[in-house]
């Protein structure tokens, strides 16, 4: 071993003295595994059974059983350092100044064969032929460059390689690739190597066969306009990673997938704009990883069930600038089968398909053209969205999940506009599909950012959380103790129920639907904070603002919800209100309306609701809980709290649609002003305080049993601050009467110019 060292060492110090001229080349048989000039050689050890070779780049390891041989040769003198490779026609001009250095240059018409065993060889290709091809061989690393070079091959590809090496190939002015459509090629472009393209030219391609361009190997693009003109299949078909770091990348049609890559997709930054018509294809993807970062991406889908990003692994949206346009039913703009995290960027998609009945064990199942879709979770902490759902788009969604839906930090425009329907599920089973702005069958999360949700269709919802299959899927709306700033959401419906099926159960006239809703979770809903609005504007019954088929909370959060014709807030089992502040209104029912048991613990809450039989608090005689807070409730009615639960004392005032309300304390503290609104809508029941009687529940900690209060009515309010008629600041009550009340239990009615109901 000290022996060959020896050796070693004595060589390179001998060939020192002409070390640029001097090469160390080691073989295995006819292969070049290593050539380096002696001179950027410091050392090579053995240590038994591998070479170590110290040289500039830090050092190399060869197994001693794959070498053949070490020569040290002084490589011959060249004139010029480059290959020239010009096409005329039929025929090829060759400049080869490495013809005796182990480049071998062999052409039969304008077919040319490279073999080469130099390292870093520079080729230059350039010219015209339609009958012509290029082919590759190299064990050692070599960088080409297409200089206006027009090549056809109507028998196989234009550019192939049998090489497993690192190549960087280098565009100049325009160049332009085309196969036959006869052949058996795989691609016109067809490299089974690591690939680095760079320069300030064009490259055209069409794939007349199968694909444009095939790589086998990792592809970096850092410069230069890649076009594909058309391909019968994939416009790029990548085996391993694709890397975009910068240039142009423009496919105009594709009769496959735009991009079909095996490993992992990163776009750093460039331009990149995908076209794809056929069924069932995608603009891009990717077996691996999807990651954006930055750049520009633009892609259009138009086939049936296509999608413009689908990804078998992550999806990973950073930043950037995202447009889709997915036009054919059953599309989706983003498909994910892992997660799809999104933190920065814009993102823009239009998906104007439709829904799809597909056929699946003896039953028709809905399949939607939707924007965002993924298979398990998504997660979004950041980025500027805009999503439209045109007309034409029957039952899609904005964003859904299968799993997990998370925002926390977004800017979102979502708009869904096309109507749902109802269809035969199988035999007489009957259901119905309807568009969503946000959908998951999972938990839902909305914590911060800036969402406008509209949906104007038919049973169309802003927010969609489970269904009948995921009863137990909870959305949690803001974060706990937080900032009403940090989430704003406005939520808008406007589209009208659906009819199932007609007559049997439900009320009114019974009958089955599917309503539309601003907010639903199919479990329980929290609220924490946020500023949220919520508008329902149907003509029918069925739009309610934000609805639980559970537990209802409020907790915090500045509120406000208006619908039309239905219960501005509804929760099935219970709802409880600790805290925020909520003003809730209806134009033909009920204020706030639990199907189970109230509790109002704190927080301030104005609800109004239509007339008789309509009520600003209801919970259809079952528990109702007040142990604090503000609350305003008026309507024909109310439900009574329930004595013996309370802590705190509630009015029961007997009034009339319009009136104004003063509540002082007996040494002259106002308490409260209110403008009780004109009632509308309702059943207009006969009863004691007629069609303008109304009801106001009015509860505050500064209530107290054993205590006497005054209430004005039917005077003026003037000066002060106005909030949906509860006023504050310097106000004041002119004209009216007044009557006087002992509080004396936990609910106590008062007749302030009305009758009781």
């Amino acid at each position: 071993m000290r022996k060959t060292l020896f050796i070693a060492a004595f060589l390179l110090a001998c060939m020192g003295l002409s070390a640029q001229e001097y090469h160390m080349k080691v073989y295995n048989n006819a292969f070049l595994l290593y050539d380096k000039g002696v001179s950027t050689i410091e050392e090579f050890r053995f240590d038994g059974t591998r070479m170590n070779i110290n040289d500039e780049n830090g050092g190399q390891h060869l197994n001693i059983q794959d070498i053949d041989s070490i020569v040290f040769r002084q490589e011959s003198a060249h004139i010029g350092d480059t290959v020239y490779i010009t096409y005329n026609g039929n025929s090829v001009t060759i400049d080869n100044p490495f013809a005796d250095d182990m480049v071998q240059i062999t052409v039969d018409g304008a077919y040319v064969d490279v073999q080469s065993y130099h390292e870093n060889v520079p080729y230059v290709v350039s010219g015209s032929s339609d009958n012509g091809r290029l082919f590759y061989y190299s064990m050692t690393p070599f960088h080409v460059t297409f200089d206006n070079l027009t090549l056809s091959n109507p028998t196989g590809a234009a550019i192939s390689a049998g090489v497993i090496v690192p190549v960087t190939l280098k565009l100049k002015g325009t160049s332009t690739l085309a196969d036959g459509a006869n052949g058996t090629q795989t691609a016109t472009m067809d490299l089974p190597f690591g690939l680095t393209i760079e320069g300030p030219g064009t490259l055209q391609v069409t794939g007349n066969a199968k694909h444009a361009i095939n790589f086998d190997g990792n592809v970096t693009v850092n410069s230069g306009t890649i076009r594909i003109l058309g391909s019968n299949s994939d416009g790029i078909h990548c085996s391993s990673n694709l890397t975009w770091n910068g240039g142009t990348l423009e496919i105009a049609s594709a009769g496959s997938d735009g991009m079909d890559v095996s490993g992992n997709v990163t776009i750093a930054n460039g331009n990149l704009t995908i076209n794809t018509t056929a069924e069932a294809q995608r603009g891009i993807k990717v077996s691996g990883l999807f990651t954006m970062n930055g750049g520009s991406l633009g892609i259009n889908t138009s086939g049936t069930d296509s999608k413009g990003i689908k990804a078998d692994s992550d999806l990973n949206i950073n930043g950037g600038t995202l447009t889709i346009t997915n036009s054919g039913d059953m599309s989706k703009g983003l498909k994910c089968d892992g997660q799809i995290n999104i933190s920065g960027g814009t993102i823009d998609i239009t998906a104007s398909g439709s829904t799809v009945l597909e056929s699946v064990s003896g039953q028709n199942v809905p399949s939607y053209c939707t924007a965002i879709k993924c298979d398990t979770d998504i997660n979004i902490t950041g980025g500027d969205f805009t999503i439209t759902l045109p007309t034409s788009n029957h039952g899609g969604k904005g964003i859904s999940a299968d799993g997990n839906l998370t925002i926390d930090g977004a800017t979102m425009n979502v708009t869904t506009q096309g109507n749902g329907a109802s269809y035969t599920v199988s035999g007489s089973t009957k259901d119905a599909y309807t568009s969503a702005c946000l959908r998951s069958d999972g938990n839902m999360s909305i914590l911060s950012g800036n969402l406008t949700l509209i949906s104007s269709g038919t049973g169309g919802k802003g927010i969609n959380v489970g269904d009948d299959d995921h009863t137990t899927s909870t959305l949690i709306i803001g974060t706990e103790g937080g900032d009403d700033n940090d989430l704003i959401l406005n939520v808008t419906t406007s589209g009208e129920r659906i009819t199932i099926s007609s007559g049997g159960g439900g009320w009114p006239g019974g009958g089955d639907y599917a309503n539309p809703k601003g907010i639903k979770s199919r479990g329980n809903l929290t609220i924490n904070s946020g500023t949220i609005t919520v508008n329902c504007t149907q003509n029918n019954e069925g739009g309610e603002c934000i609805e639980s088929k559970a537990t209802l909370t409020i907790n915090g959060g500045n509120i406000e919800t208006y619908s039309k014709t239905d219960d501005p807030i509804n929760a099935r089992t219970n709802l409880t209100i600790n805290g925020g502040t909520v003003y809730s209104h209806s134009d033909n029912n009920d204020g706030i309306d639990s199907n189970g048991t109230l509790f109002l613990n704190g927080g301030f809450v104005i609800s109004n609701g239509a007339r008789q039989p309509e009520e600003g608090f209801d919970c259809d005689n079952n528990q109702f809980k007040i142990t604090g807070g503000t609350h305003i409730g008026t309507g024909g009615a109310t439900s009574n709290p329930t004595q013996n639960v309370c802590t705190q004392p509630s009015l029961k005032i007997n009034t009339q649609s319009g009136y104004a309300i003063q509540i002082l304390k007996s040494d002259g503290t106002v308490i409260c002003t209110y403008q009780c609104p004109t009632l509308s809508g309702g059943g207009g029941w006969p009863g004691p305080g007629g069609g303008s009687g109304l009801v106001m529940l009015f509860t505050d900690p500064q209530l107290q049993t054993g205590s006497q209060y005054t209430v004005k009515y039917g005077g003026t309010i003037s000066g002060g601050t106005n909030w949906n008629g509860y006023y504050t600041g310097n106000v004041t009550y002119s004209g009216g009467q007044s009557t006087n009340v002992n509080v004396n239990s936990m609910v106590t009615t008062v007749s302030a110019g009305g009758g009781g109901w």
